[in-house]
């Protein structure tokens, strides 16, 4: 049916077993060093796998000091890159598929805190009004370098085996940068006419066309259209005349390909569309470009399905058709198209959760997440479904995409599933969600479902309301609750249960608003999309009102420009600042959060659209009668899609596993019952190291009132002391997360483990007697030759850390930012917090848990070296006494090796706080599982 798609084609001397392309797309998942991680190479080989004719990988940085785009980005600035990268190129060729590298730098389009706070730079000192970051102008010599830096990029590139490279002159960054008259105001050869500011691209093309193979393609993304007139701009830019030029230009420079783009940051609505943009409407764009060139064109236009691309091919208006988000969203696109099962296509509904999600967890070094997918970026750590051989029958309530997913998840494993729900259709509040204007594409999500899961075996059961009873008598072995929430009505405002106020779903089902004055009260998302939705069916007027001082905080910021350019079109009046206090027959008064002053907005309809109250009442119900019940989705809590399909394919996942005991800092309550007699404590010098980890691993074992720091940053010392003051030499090893108490940050140790000579007395006297986790029996190797170092600890028969290192540059350079940029001769001081309790004996025999404590104990550091080290291998392990590998690794910032003297200046105490809340969290770090009767004897 789509036999162009799946037409051989060839770009250069590259052959292309199809038409279809991945295109670059930021996904979080790259080391911080900018190698790919595992979970990274296993993205791009399903996606490979998944039918990609071409991967083209994220942005890849050429240049360290100015050209960090993201905080875990891939890089071939260094030599050291290339086998990872080269692990990465083989692992998409595994599967038929070839595989250029994206050269990048971001120009003035990053933040400075990417650059260390330094300004960003630019061909112009001209800031982006997106990032509004302070931008300076590149020498004409730092131009000639980085024109260097793209070329050595490119060799290392397919010293790694990539097919290709592609130079990303497109969406505002440096290249295009050089390339725009907006952006461009020199006066040296890089700036002025058309050719000196094509300069800079046309010596890269030269350049590698020098040093790379002959076969080696080359190609340049390009945007041909900036669109700023829609931003209000009027000095000259580029527009399709000159970006269609600048792609002659190109290839006449020497090119195999040109990709097809259009916009900057400042426009980014059209280079990352929302969901008002149709599929195709770059049509006339790319059908310019590729009539003037000869070389294959690809392009991207916001394609979902498989026949708007086709159509372009069948007409010659692409050569290869590029897909984005649609790889997100289903990875398997391709060979779904080619095997006939479009109606299968899990769609992306242009709502940008992939977008925002990767500026949203970028501090916290996680990667985006998709809003229809729950594996997307986590297809390593998920793995394979576990297979449920008894095939139990599960229930689910609710049609809702947190159901449906649930329902799939647990079907794709093979239970018995059941899903009820009480409209006429699967899709829930999404059903609401696709009624506003320009919001077609929402139906893909209950498309998707009402194809797969009748497929998929799921006894679906459409206009059936659940009842405690009904669902007993299905004999669930699990119910899944995903029952959503229900419209929140203040009763404490006068007037409020007046006929002439309805919610949110009431509003979305109406026909006509002919003529009516309405008011909205909510400007969030939701009310000014059901403000769109009431303007556009012929309301006389319609005002937002809302408490807030700017419309929908907390919002993708393309989102909202677009909907509010609309708003702004049909005249839809916000009144922002507002509190509604009373609602009347023909309007309502608000009363003004500045200064309290009242005011009357006239109405004759009064939509309520303040959020939804989690509907709990049948899962409470459920649980009464002894069923295992998980909710999910706005069940929950109030939310969009995203949250919601991950909370049905995790609790779906999660049902019916054999779970052994987990090794884990905080431990179970029922285990504490077992507590008997204290067993050993523990202290800490050679090695530093930090990594980042998964944020919710640090939140599952940081104890209240202890909150996370907002990089999830690990650290780990293992050291031989040597001559410490009250015992003889010693080694120890801590385990440590950076947090807040209040405005202080210090680092709290998780468990300190002791080993050598003096470690039972150091135990007595080292530091602190009282608020120190420690434990004796540890074994210690820590060895240096020349700049290799190589650490091991085990502990009661397990290996809970190795690591090797070699001693010259971190991984990242935030290791030095992290540890306080030590060096030899310089003196820190740092902060670690310990819980304290006491355990009195009671007069009856036993003990309790009183006393209990936050103390921070305030160290001071004096360094006599500190070499920096980039760690080849880390693996951090767990035993039952001592769960030191339940913070995963995901990124390594870096190691040294140092020697120095450390003096605890004093220990005071924080805050009281409750010793038997705290106690299971820091039981791990304290005391060995023997304290529970947990013994092994030979």
């Amino acid at each position: 049916m789509y036999d162009k798609l799946f037409e051989p084609g060839r770009i250069g001397s590259v052959e292309l077993r199809n038409r279809l392309v991945m295109e670059p797309m930021g996904v979080g998942l790259a080391n911080l060093d900018g190698t790919p991680t595992e979970e990274m190479i296993r993205y791009y080989e399903l996606r490979a796998a998944g039918g990609a004719g071409l991967v083209i990988p994220e942005i890849c940085r050429i240049d360290d000091e100015t050209g960090v785009g993201e905080l875990r980005q891939i890089s071939v600035t260094r030599d050291r890159n290339v086998p990872q990268l080269a692990r990465l190129a083989e692992a998409i060729h595994r599967h038929g598929s070839k595989t250029f590298l994206q050269l990048h730098h971001p120009g003035r389009e990053t933040p400075n805190v990417l650059l260390g706070g330094k300004p960003v730079v630019s061909a112009s000192a001209i800031p982006c009004k997106k990032t509004q970051a302070e931008t300076r102008a590149l020498s004409t010599e730092e131009v000639q370098h980085i024109v260097q830096e793209f070329i050595e990029g490119a060799v290392r590139a397919e010293r790694a085996g990539f097919d290709g490279v592609e130079l990303h002159c497109a969406h505002g960054y440096l290249l295009q940068q050089f390339l725009s008259p907006y952006t461009n105001k020199r006066t040296d050869q890089y700036g002025g006419s058309f050719e000196n500011r094509l300069r800079i691209v046309t010596e890269i093309i030269a350049g590698i066309r020098e040093r790379c193979s002959a076969g080696f393609a080359l190609g340049c993304r390009v945007s041909v259209e900036e669109f700023l007139d829609k931003t209000g701009v009027t000095e000259d830019y580029i527009h399709t005349a000159d970006g269609v030029k600048i792609c002659m230009a190109f290839e006449k420079a020497g090119v195999d390909f040109i990709d097809v783009s259009v916009g900057l940051y400042e426009t980014g609505i059209t280079c990352v569309e929302p969901v008002s943009y149709p599929e195709g409407w770059r049509h006339d764009i790319i059908r310019a470009v590729k009539e003037h060139v000869s070389v294959p064109v690809i392009a991207v236009s916001a394609y979902r399905g498989p026949d708007v691309p086709e159509a372009f091919l069948e007409e010659g208006t692409i050569d290869f058709a590029g897909l984005g988000r649609a790889w997100l969203a289903d990875p398997e696109w391709g060979n779904k198209v080619q095997q006939g099962r479009v109606s299968e296509l899990r769609k992306c509904i242009s709502c940008l959760r992939c977008f925002e999600s990767l500026e949203q967890n970028a501090e916290k070094c996680m990667p985006l997440e998709c809003a229809v997918n729950p594996e997307c970026a986590h297809e390593l750590r998920y793995g394979k479904l576990p297979i449920d051989v008894d095939h139990h029958h599960v229930v689910v309530i609710g049609g809702g995409p947190g159901g449906c997913q649930a329902a799939e998840t647990a079907a794709r494993r093979g239970c018995k599933v059941t899903l009820l729900e009480k409209g006429d259709r699967l899709g829930g509040q999404v059903l609401l969600a696709e009624r506003p204007p320009r919001k077609e594409k929402m139906d893909f999500v209950p498309q998707y479902y009402e194809t797969m899961l009748p497929k998929l075996g799921v006894d679906v059961r459409l206009g059936v309301e659940a009842t405690v009873e009904s669902v007993m008598a299905l004999g669930p072995d699990a119910v899944i609750c995903a029952t959503g929430g229900d419209p929140l009505v203040p009763g404490s405002i006068p007037g409020i249960g007046g006929k002439n106020v309805i919610c949110v779903p009431d509003a979305l089902s109406r026909e006509s608003y002919e003529d009516k004055r309405v008011v909205v009260v909510g400007a969030g998302m939701t009310g000014l999309e059901t403000a769109e939705y009431i303007a556009d069916k012929g309301a006389a007027s319609v005002t937002v009102v809302d408490m807030v001082a700017a419309p929908a905080p907390g919002t993708n910021q393309t989102n909202l420009v677009d909907l509010m350019g609309r708003l702004r079109a049909q005249q839809v009046e916000l009144k922002l600042g507002e509190k509604l206090v009373e609602v009347g027959s023909d309007g309502i008064a608000v009363e003004s959060v500045a200064d309290g002053g009242r005011s009357k907005v006239e109405a004759d309809l009064v939509v309520l659209s303040l959020g939804n109250r989690p509907a709990k009442e049948l899962a409470e119900g459920l649980r009464k009668r002894g069923v295992g019940v998980c909710l999910v989705g706005s069940a929950v809590r109030d939310g969009n899609i995203a949250p919601a399909t991950r909370g049905g394919y995790e609790a779906a996942r999660g049902l019916f596993l054999a779970r052994s005991a987990r090794s884990s800092f905080c431990m179970d309550s029922a285990d504490l019952q077992k507590f008997g007699a204290p067993s050993v404590m523990s202290d800490q010098r050679g090695l530093y190291l930090a990594y980042t980890t998964d944020p919710s691993a640090i939140e599952r074992i940081l104890p209240a009132p202890l909150k996370p720091f907002s990089m999830p940053v690990v650290t780990l010392s293992v050291n031989h002391i040597l001559r410490p003051s009250f015992t003889d030499d010693y080694y120890e090893a801590i385990l440590g997360v950076y947090c807040y108490l209040g405005d202080q940050l210090g680092q709290y140790t998780m468990s300190l483990l002791l080993g050598g000579n003096g470690a039972e007395m150091a135990t007595q006297l080292g530091r602190d007697n009282g608020s120190m986790p420690k434990k004796l029996g540890t074994q210690f190797s820590i060895r240096k030759e020349g700049s290799a170092l190589c650490v091991d600890l085990a502990r009661r028969g397990h290996r809970l850390v190795h690591v090797e290192a070699d001693l010259g540059e971190y991984n990242s350079p935030l290791c030095h930012l992290i540890f306080q940029s030590p060096a030899a001769g310089k003196s820190t001081k740092g902060c670690g917090f310990y819980y304290h309790f006491d355990r009195p004996a009671l007069p009856q025999g036993g003990a309790q848990l009183t006393g209990g404590a936050i103390n921070a104990a305030l160290v001071q550091y004096d360094y006599h070296k500190w070499e920096p080290g980039y760690v080849t291998s880390l693996k951090m392990e767990s035993s039952p006494d001592d769960p030191w590998g339940e913070l995963p690794v995901l990124s390594v910032l870096g190691c040294a090796y140092s020697e120095l003297d450390l003096t605890v200046l004093g220990e005071k105490k924080l805050a009281d706080v409750d010793a038997g809340e705290f106690f299971p969290y820091v039981f791990a770090g304290w005391y060995d599982r023997t304290t529970l009767g947990e013994v092994g004897r030979v």
